[in-house]
């Protein structure tokens, strides 16, 4: 077995986890997803199907900000 056979990746960001220590591991249709942190667990939790296709998003940041809904009250 090579090592790009053992090179292991978090699927929501890409963080190389080969070497990494703590790493989660999330179950979706059968297959097991490693994850590098509780955001990428949040993220891959909300929509895990999508992740299993391989999408990323541009970034950790912009992916929460788009999932933000701001409420107008009228006052501060």
């Amino acid at each position: 077995m090579s090592a790009e056979d053992t090179k292991e990746e978090c699927a929501v960001c890409g963080k190389d986890l080969s070497e990494a220590n703590g790493v989660a591991h999330l179950y979706h249709d059968g297959r097991r997803f490693p994850l590098c942190c509780p955001m990428c667990m949040q993220l891959f939790q909300r929509a895990p199907a999508r992740f299993a296709r391989g999408e990323r998003p541009q970034s950790i940041v912009e992916e929460l900000m788009a999932e933000m809904k701001w409420k107008e009250t009228g006052r501060w």
